[in-house]
């Protein structure tokens, strides 16, 4: 694994921005509009004009060529199903608004795909609540979304249960959600509350889901479940001891993918590590933090599908494969 690569020089104007989503990315002028919270006619506008800085860039066939080409390198490099990647514009510094979106059509695909599943396992997180509000309004009949853990924090940007009901009100869905704490006391603590009927209920069902929608968070001490309070000082001098390099549904893996054999892991209310291994797992992460997160859960085979942003999909690469995608790193 190498360091993420450095971006390179660009110059910062709206002409700059426009010309560079419109000839790397092939945006047409609405989305560029969208993006730059410009009218479109002032976006055909910046592309007319004549490039204040000589910028090369390819144009829209070969930026399009080299996202397909990345995602390919990536599907072969980590066994994966679907690679969505999207465009990171070169004045963008964070990576969630364009992952969000991107995530939101994936999933519409997915539930209008012939083999569409009936129910459907949430995660946690800001771009998971970014992409349930990028969503748009569906019916979809018979369609169920459950809470795949336990509260996660009070901020009601990324409160699970707040998410839950945002994403049945769009698609005319069921939520369940899971009503307890992440971690339990004890593990005799989270038996018990996996045998209360209505927790039991979720918790199966949850095992029943065909797809998994997942954020992927770092390893301790970065990792927001520690920034929020969820985990204690002692639970995490056991983790950092472990080499923990990422965290998905509250449970922390080694580089390798394999789920640490920490006290934490028997008191957290999710499913277990060898449940990943037999749904489709879908999963959101992006931004050069989240690097080595993102190779250790590709490294354990724990996703079938990633949505990232290019410079991302980019430092995932070998050092001497980035060159091939240095025009996406602009």
């Amino acid at each position: 694994m190498t360091a993420p690569p450095h971006r390179l020089p660009h110059p910062d104007t709206p002409e700059s921005r426009a010309r560079w989503l419109h000839d790397i990315g092939g945006l047409s002028v609405t989305e560029i509009g969208w993006r730059l919270g410009l009218p479109p006619d002032r976006v055909q506008a910046l592309l007319e004009q004549r490039p204040s800085v000589a910028v090369p860039v390819p144009d829209a066939a070969e930026g399009a060529r080299l996202i397909r080409r990345l995602a390919r390198r990536l599907r072969d490099r980590f066994g994966l199903g679907t690679v969505c990647i999207a465009l990171m514009p070169p004045d963008q510094t964070d990576p969630v608004p364009m992952i969000a979106a991107a995530a939101a059509r994936h999933l519409v695909r997915v539930l209008q795909a012939r083999s569409a599943p009936g129910i459907i396992g949430l995660s946690h997180g800001r771009t998971i609540a970014a992409m349930v509000a990028q969503l748009p309004e569906m019916r979809i009949g018979q369609l169920r979304f459950v809470s795949l853990l336990g509260e996660l924090t009070f901020g009601h940007a990324a409160y699970p249960h707040a998410v839950m009901h945002q994403i049945a009100q769009r698609l005319g869905a069921q939520a369940f959600p899971l009503p307890t704490a992440l971690y339990a006391s004890t593990p005799e603590e989270a038996a018990d509350l996996l045998r209360q009927p209505m927790l039991r209920r979720v918790a199966e069902m949850a095992l029943q889901a065909e797809v998994w929608v997942v954020g992927i968070g770092r390893g301790a001490p970065e990792n927001q479940l520690h920034q929020f309070g969820m985990i204690g000082t002692e639970d995490l001098a056991e983790i950092v001891g472990l080499g923990a390099a990422c965290e998905i549904l509250g449970r922390f893996f080694d580089a390798e993918g394999r789920e640490l054999p920490s006290a934490l892991a028997a008191r957290t209310l999710a499913p277990a590590a060898p449940d990943f291994l037999r749904r489709r797992v879908i999963g959101l992460a992006g931004g050069t933090d989240k690097v080595v997160a993102l190779h250790a859960a590709l490294a354990g085979h724990l996703l079938q599908d990633l949505v990232t942003d290019s410079r991302t999909a980019v430092a995932l690469l070998d050092e001497e494969e980035q060159a091939e995608f240095a025009a996406l790193l602009r």
